[in-house]
């Protein structure tokens, strides 16, 4: 095998790669071997076929399917022997590649790469970046205190029904005449919700009723929702489909949702008995908690303001442009060379950002360990567990839930993209002079509309 390069400007080279038979033959030859064991072919037994009628059959497939492992590979090592910074991958040439002809036993590959060009990502206490910290003030507190209050709230029985109640009772269905019909549903232990029901004429029809009164409506009115009225009714969707709409319902329990307290028993269902002393001291905590979730806007604000402050820097290096509008077609099924050159413009920063990030993770030497990306793993497992309302599990709770993520190759390779990012990031925080500035949620808000 013999490759060469050949310069044709700043940015763009061609790699050509030459294979002769002494290459490729005993890969060939194997996968034709182990290829024999496993096809059948009518009139032999599996892994009798002949080798000749398996050549004959799939030797051509198989050769291009190995010079192409092949042509993997050749192109990886030489890109990473030659320490050759590339954007995209290479792509083969269009112009002076030779036709293929399986016939011969040498041949020759042409190939496209785009150099990566130098940038600037030098850096000193005299460039400033904002940092935003977002101030949490009283009516923040207030509502998620509120929220808070919501979220542990409970159900208690009342006596009269005033909009909103969940109700238990018998519902019955009824015929023409409003009176109960033979043989009709029956439902003895119904259960519906106020809150969801869809038609006003229904829901005045309960205000004010009590426990042992019963109500008369248009229950398909009331809930339109085939599933939600099928299980108002016990019956299958299917059935619910061909039930009657008036029915009687027989209030036998009404609940009202009612929101928790501020008081001793909801700090001790928050944070344990004996742990926050007062009012005052349990705002405090939901104020520190708010700042510590609003440290992540203001995280991932910085990233923006970062990325945006370094491509700037470069906004007068040059790009490989026909090449990496070739890649992003190549790469992406369904992708038009219109609609790439319509879309160009916001490529172009992200192609500049990861050249950008590539040179800091070279000249400052990043290097991303086992334990940063299990700290990334960790935090994503947060994330989703909160989403079921799980919150405060400790590193050791979630080391599980990590370890599962680095298993997956894909989600460890996002894991260490992630890792090597958030290193960079930090390379600029340390090397450029942060200009902190306290800013409410509203004007927080207004950055992203710029």
């Amino acid at each position: 095998m013999n490759i060469t390069k050949n310069q044709v400007d700043n940015l763009n080279a061609t790699l050509k790669i030459e294979l002769g038979k002494e290459d490729y033959a005993e890969r060939v030859e194997k996968a034709l071997k182990d290829y024999q064991k496993k096809v059948v072919v009518k009139g032999f037994r599996p892994g009798k076929t002949p080798m000749g009628l398996v050549k004959k059959m799939y030797g051509q497939s198989l050769l291009l399917d190995e010079i192409n492992k092949l042509l993997g590979e050749a192109l990886n090592n030489y890109i990473k022997d030659n320490d050759l910074h590339i954007l995209g991958e290479p792509l083969p040439n269009e112009t002076e590649q030779k036709p293929l002809n399986l016939e011969d036993e040498r041949f020759e590959f042409l190939y496209d790469i785009a150099l990566s060009p130098e940038v600037n990502v030098k850096m000193s206490k005299r460039e400033k970046l904002p940092y935003y910290r977002i101030k949490v003030d009283d009516e923040m507190v207030d509502k998620q205190v509120e929220a808070i209050c919501k979220n542990n709230g409970s159900l208690v029985e009342v006596d009269v029904i005033e909009g909103g109640e969940y109700l238990k009772g018998e519902l019955i269905e009824l015929d023409e005449n409003g009176e109960a019909k033979e043989g009709g549903i029956r439902n003895e232990d119904a259960s519906m919700s106020l809150h969801y029901m869809k038609d006003e004429e229904a829901v005045k029809a309960f205000m004010g009723k009590k426990a042992g009164e019963e109500v008369k409506f248009n229950a398909a009115k009331a809930y339109p929702n085939k599933t939600d009225y099928a299980a108002l009714l016990g019956v299958s969707k299917e059935e619910a489909e061909h039930a009657g709409e008036n029915y009687c319902f027989i209030i036998k329990e009404i609940k009202r949702y009612v929101d928790a307290e501020v008081n001793e028993e909801l700090f001790t269902k928050l944070y344990g008995k004996d742990v926050v002393k007062d009012v005052a001291d349990f705002r405090a905590r939901v104020k520190a908690e708010l700042e510590n979730q609003l440290k992540g806007h203001s995280e991932y604000r910085f990233t923006i303001d970062a990325k945006e402050k370094m491509v700037k820097k470069n906004e007068d290096v040059a790009l490989p442009e026909a090449f990496l509008k070739r890649w992003i077609v190549a790469v992406n099924e369904g992708m038009t060379p219109e609609e790439v050159e319509k879309d160009f413009e916001g490529y172009r920063g992200e192609f500049k950002w990861q050249l950008v990030k590539s040179a800091i993770v070279r000249e400052y030497q990043v290097k991303v360990e086992e334990e940063d990306m299990k700290k990334e793993g960790r935090q994503i497992a947060a994330a989703q567990l909160q989403q079921y309302g799980l919150y405060g599990l400790t590193d050791e709770q979630l080391d599980g839930f990590a370890a599962k993520l680095l298993e997956d190759n894909k989600q460890r390779q996002h894991l260490y993209e992630r890792a090597q990012e958030d290193k960079v990031f930090n390379v600029i925080r340390e090397n450029m002079k942060l200009e902190e500035q306290e800013i409410s949620m509203a004007d927080f808000e207004k950055l992203f509309q710029k």
